[in-house]
Protein backbone atom coordinates (compact mmCIF):
# COMPACT_ATOMS: atom_id res chain seq x y z
CA UNK A 1 0.00 0.00 0.00
CA UNK A 2 1.30 3.48 -0.95
CA UNK A 3 0.68 5.07 2.53
CA UNK A 4 1.72 1.98 4.73
CA UNK A 5 5.37 3.29 5.39
CA UNK A 6 3.83 6.49 7.59
CA UNK A 7 2.94 3.95 10.25
CA UNK A 8 3.04 5.96 13.30
CA UNK A 9 3.85 9.23 12.22
CA UNK A 10 0.06 8.91 10.44
CA UNK A 11 -1.62 9.09 13.96
CA UNK A 12 0.51 12.23 14.91
CA UNK A 13 -0.99 13.54 11.70
CA UNK A 14 -4.21 12.78 12.76
CA UNK A 15 -3.48 14.74 16.03
CA UNK A 16 -2.16 17.52 14.49
CA UNK A 17 -5.76 17.97 12.16
CA UNK A 18 -6.98 18.20 15.93
CA UNK A 19 -4.96 20.82 16.82
CA UNK A 20 -5.75 22.83 13.61
CA UNK A 21 -9.39 22.84 15.06
CA UNK A 22 -11.06 26.12 16.80
CA UNK A 23 -13.78 28.42 17.38
CA UNK A 24 -17.05 26.97 15.70
CA UNK A 25 -15.44 24.37 14.36
CA UNK A 26 -15.64 22.44 17.81
CA UNK A 27 -18.82 21.51 16.83
CA UNK A 28 -17.98 19.83 13.53
CA UNK A 29 -18.27 16.40 14.53
CA UNK A 30 -19.76 14.34 12.08
CA UNK A 31 -18.38 13.02 8.78
CA UNK A 32 -20.23 14.30 5.95
CA UNK A 33 -18.19 13.38 3.29
CA UNK A 34 -15.48 11.22 3.73
CA UNK A 35 -12.43 10.29 0.93
CA UNK A 36 -9.43 7.72 1.19
CA UNK A 37 -7.07 6.29 -1.02
CA UNK A 38 -8.39 7.55 -4.65
CA UNK A 39 -6.98 11.34 -4.31
CA UNK A 40 -3.95 13.08 -5.24
CA UNK A 41 -2.33 16.41 -4.93
CA UNK A 42 -0.45 18.13 -7.76
CA UNK A 43 0.25 21.88 -8.07
CA UNK A 44 2.68 23.89 -10.71
CA UNK A 45 5.88 24.27 -8.32
CA UNK A 46 6.69 21.45 -5.92
CA UNK A 47 10.06 20.50 -4.75
CA UNK A 48 10.58 16.83 -3.61
CA UNK A 49 13.45 16.99 -2.22
CA UNK A 50 12.59 19.61 0.36
CA UNK A 51 8.81 19.31 0.37
CA UNK A 52 8.65 22.96 -0.81
CA UNK A 53 5.71 24.75 -2.13
CA UNK A 54 7.31 27.92 -3.90
CA UNK A 55 5.11 31.20 -3.07
CA UNK A 56 2.20 31.45 -6.22
CA UNK A 57 2.43 27.80 -7.00
CA UNK A 58 -1.24 26.54 -7.74
CA UNK A 59 -2.39 23.77 -5.70
CA UNK A 60 -5.14 21.11 -6.83
CA UNK A 61 -7.05 17.77 -5.07
CA UNK A 62 -8.69 16.00 -6.85
CA UNK A 63 -10.48 12.27 -5.62
CA UNK A 64 -13.16 9.70 -5.51
CA UNK A 65 -15.68 10.42 -2.61
CA UNK A 66 -15.79 6.87 -0.42
CA UNK A 67 -18.68 7.61 1.85
CA UNK A 68 -21.35 10.14 2.79
CA UNK A 69 -22.73 11.09 5.97
CA UNK A 70 -24.65 13.73 8.27
CA UNK A 71 -27.88 15.06 5.95
CA UNK A 72 -26.33 13.20 2.98
CA UNK A 73 -26.17 9.74 4.81
CA UNK A 74 -28.69 8.28 2.03
CA UNK A 75 -26.13 8.82 -0.66
CA UNK A 76 -24.76 5.84 -1.41
CA UNK A 77 -21.23 6.69 -2.71
CA UNK A 78 -20.32 2.63 -3.04
CA UNK A 79 -23.52 2.60 -6.03
CA UNK A 80 -22.11 0.34 -8.97
CA UNK A 81 -21.62 2.52 -11.90
CA UNK A 82 -22.11 5.37 -10.37
CA UNK A 83 -19.27 7.36 -8.80
CA UNK A 84 -19.05 11.20 -6.80
CA UNK A 85 -16.08 13.02 -7.56
CA UNK A 86 -14.24 15.90 -6.41
CA UNK A 87 -11.93 18.56 -7.39
CA UNK A 88 -10.42 21.65 -4.65
CA UNK A 89 -8.58 24.32 -6.94
CA UNK A 90 -7.96 27.66 -6.64
CA UNK A 91 -5.18 27.28 -3.90
CA UNK A 92 -2.48 29.75 -4.02
CA UNK A 93 0.70 29.04 -1.93
CA UNK A 94 2.02 31.35 0.31
CA UNK A 95 5.35 29.59 0.07
CA UNK A 96 6.61 26.83 2.31
CA UNK A 97 8.37 27.17 5.59
CA UNK A 98 10.61 24.71 7.33
CA UNK A 99 11.45 24.60 11.43
CA UNK A 100 13.56 22.18 13.05
CA UNK A 101 13.44 21.57 16.87
CA UNK A 102 14.61 18.62 18.51
CA UNK A 103 16.12 17.06 15.49
CA UNK A 104 12.27 17.06 13.88
CA UNK A 105 11.60 18.95 10.55
CA UNK A 106 8.17 20.69 10.19
CA UNK A 107 7.26 21.77 6.85
CA UNK A 108 4.12 24.21 6.55
CA UNK A 109 2.78 25.46 3.62
CA UNK A 110 -0.63 27.64 3.59
CA UNK A 111 -2.35 27.95 1.16
CA UNK A 112 -4.60 31.12 -0.17
CA UNK A 113 -8.27 31.13 -1.57
CA UNK A 114 -9.76 27.70 -2.67
CA UNK A 115 -12.90 26.27 -4.03
CA UNK A 116 -14.29 22.68 -4.23
CA UNK A 117 -16.53 20.86 -6.71
CA UNK A 118 -18.07 17.46 -6.29
CA UNK A 119 -19.86 15.63 -8.83
CA UNK A 120 -21.86 12.73 -9.55
CA UNK A 121 -21.00 10.66 -12.55
CA UNK A 122 -22.23 7.59 -14.14
CA UNK A 123 -20.58 5.16 -15.18
CA UNK A 124 -17.25 4.59 -13.11
CA UNK A 125 -13.97 6.13 -15.30
CA UNK A 126 -11.96 8.56 -12.98
CA UNK A 127 -8.52 7.05 -12.68
CA UNK A 128 -7.99 5.42 -9.18
CA UNK A 129 -4.64 4.91 -7.03
CA UNK A 130 -4.24 1.21 -8.25
CA UNK A 131 -2.04 2.05 -11.26
CA UNK A 132 -4.55 4.26 -12.94
CA UNK A 133 -3.34 7.75 -12.30
CA UNK A 134 -1.45 9.24 -15.16
CA UNK A 135 1.78 10.88 -14.47
CA UNK A 136 2.53 14.57 -14.68
CA UNK A 137 -1.28 16.22 -14.52
CA UNK A 138 -2.94 17.68 -15.67
CA UNK A 139 -3.12 15.14 -18.66
CA UNK A 140 -6.32 16.09 -20.58
CA UNK A 141 -8.93 13.84 -20.92
CA UNK A 142 -8.30 12.33 -17.87
CA UNK A 143 -6.71 14.37 -15.02
CA UNK A 144 -8.60 16.48 -13.57
CA UNK A 145 -11.57 16.43 -16.29
CA UNK A 146 -12.78 13.15 -15.17
CA UNK A 147 -13.26 14.20 -11.94
CA UNK A 148 -15.10 17.02 -13.27
CA UNK A 149 -17.59 15.53 -15.42
CA UNK A 150 -21.40 14.18 -15.10
CA UNK A 151 -23.81 16.06 -12.97
CA UNK A 152 -22.08 19.26 -10.09
CA UNK A 153 -24.17 18.60 -7.08
CA UNK A 154 -22.10 20.58 -4.49
CA UNK A 155 -19.65 23.93 -4.55
CA UNK A 156 -18.30 25.54 -1.71
CA UNK A 157 -14.99 27.64 -0.71
CA UNK A 158 -12.03 27.08 1.57
CA UNK A 159 -9.91 29.42 3.30
CA UNK A 160 -7.11 28.48 5.23
CA UNK A 161 -5.80 25.63 3.50
CA UNK A 162 -2.76 24.60 5.99
CA UNK A 163 -0.57 21.16 5.30
CA UNK A 164 2.07 20.46 7.54
CA UNK A 165 4.95 17.49 6.65
CA UNK A 166 6.49 16.75 9.86
CA UNK A 167 9.80 14.64 9.39
CA UNK A 168 11.29 12.81 12.14
CA UNK A 169 15.06 12.16 12.35
CA UNK A 170 14.44 8.12 12.20
CA UNK A 171 13.17 8.91 9.04
CA UNK A 172 9.78 8.62 9.24
CA UNK A 173 7.51 11.26 8.58
CA UNK A 174 3.72 11.97 8.36
CA UNK A 175 1.25 14.65 7.29
CA UNK A 176 -1.99 16.80 7.51
CA UNK A 177 -4.15 19.05 6.46
CA UNK A 178 -7.29 21.39 7.05
CA UNK A 179 -8.80 24.30 5.84
CA UNK A 180 -12.51 25.95 6.49
CA UNK A 181 -14.93 25.22 4.31
CA UNK A 182 -18.78 26.93 3.06
CA UNK A 183 -21.02 24.94 0.66
CA UNK A 184 -22.16 27.74 -1.69
CA UNK A 185 -24.29 25.81 -3.97
CA UNK A 186 -25.34 23.72 -6.32
CA UNK A 187 -28.77 26.34 -5.28
CA UNK A 188 -31.78 24.49 -6.03
CA UNK A 189 -30.33 20.98 -5.97
CA UNK A 190 -31.61 18.37 -3.62
CA UNK A 191 -28.08 17.86 -2.09
CA UNK A 192 -27.36 21.48 -1.29
CA UNK A 193 -30.70 22.00 0.00
CA UNK A 194 -29.69 19.53 3.34
CA UNK A 195 -25.94 21.50 3.77
CA UNK A 196 -26.75 24.97 2.37
CA UNK A 197 -24.61 27.31 5.04
CA UNK A 198 -22.70 24.74 6.73
CA UNK A 199 -19.16 26.13 7.82
CA UNK A 200 -17.06 23.57 8.97
CA UNK A 201 -13.68 21.65 8.33
CA UNK A 202 -12.31 19.17 5.73
CA UNK A 203 -9.00 18.47 6.54
CA UNK A 204 -6.86 14.65 7.08
CA UNK A 205 -3.64 13.09 6.24
CA UNK A 206 -1.40 14.69 3.76
CA UNK A 207 1.00 11.82 2.61
CA UNK A 208 3.38 13.91 0.88
CA UNK A 209 5.82 13.06 -1.93
CA UNK A 210 9.56 13.84 -1.50
CA UNK A 211 12.48 12.25 -2.23
CA UNK A 212 14.25 12.60 1.06
CA UNK A 213 12.05 11.05 3.03
CA UNK A 214 8.55 11.11 1.13
CA UNK A 215 6.56 8.78 -0.98
CA UNK A 216 8.40 7.29 -3.27
CA UNK A 217 5.89 5.13 -5.56
CA UNK A 218 3.29 7.76 -6.11
CA UNK A 219 3.14 8.58 -9.78
CA UNK A 220 5.71 11.47 -11.29
CA UNK A 221 3.69 15.34 -11.37
CA UNK A 222 1.79 14.23 -8.25
CA UNK A 223 3.11 16.76 -4.39
CA UNK A 224 0.72 14.25 -1.93
CA UNK A 225 -1.73 11.05 -1.59
CA UNK A 226 -3.97 12.78 1.07
CA UNK A 227 -7.05 11.10 2.32
CA UNK A 228 -9.64 13.09 4.43
CA UNK A 229 -13.14 14.12 5.18
CA UNK A 230 -15.38 17.11 5.37
CA UNK A 231 -16.83 17.33 8.52
CA UNK A 232 -20.51 18.61 9.63
CA UNK A 233 -22.35 19.38 12.66
CA UNK A 234 -22.93 16.69 15.25
CA UNK A 235 -26.46 14.92 14.42
CA UNK A 236 -28.81 15.56 17.25
CA UNK A 237 -30.71 12.27 17.80
CA UNK A 238 -34.68 12.70 18.26
CA UNK A 239 -36.48 10.79 20.44
CA UNK A 240 -41.04 10.42 19.44
CA UNK A 241 -42.91 11.20 22.46
CA UNK A 242 -46.54 13.21 23.20
CA UNK A 243 -47.90 16.24 24.43
CA UNK A 244 -48.81 14.49 27.51
CA UNK A 245 -45.62 12.87 28.48
CA UNK A 246 -43.56 16.56 28.09
CA UNK A 247 -46.47 17.67 30.69
CA UNK A 248 -45.46 15.02 33.15
CA UNK A 249 -41.53 16.40 33.25
CA UNK A 250 -42.88 19.57 34.84
CA UNK A 251 -45.36 18.19 37.68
Amino acid sequence: MIKRRLGLAASLAMIAVGAFAHGAAADCTAILIKFDADAFAYERNYTEATFNSAAGSQLNVVGIVSLFGGALADVDATTPGTEYTFLMTGLTSGGTTTAVVAGVTRYTTVYAGGTFSIYQDSPRDAPTSAGGMPPNPPVAGSVPDRFVDGTLILTGTLANFTTIVTRFSSGTYGGSFRADYTFTGFIGGQYYQRVQGTTCLVGGNWAAKGTAGGLANVPAGYSAHPNGKWDGPAVTEVSASTWGAIKQLYR
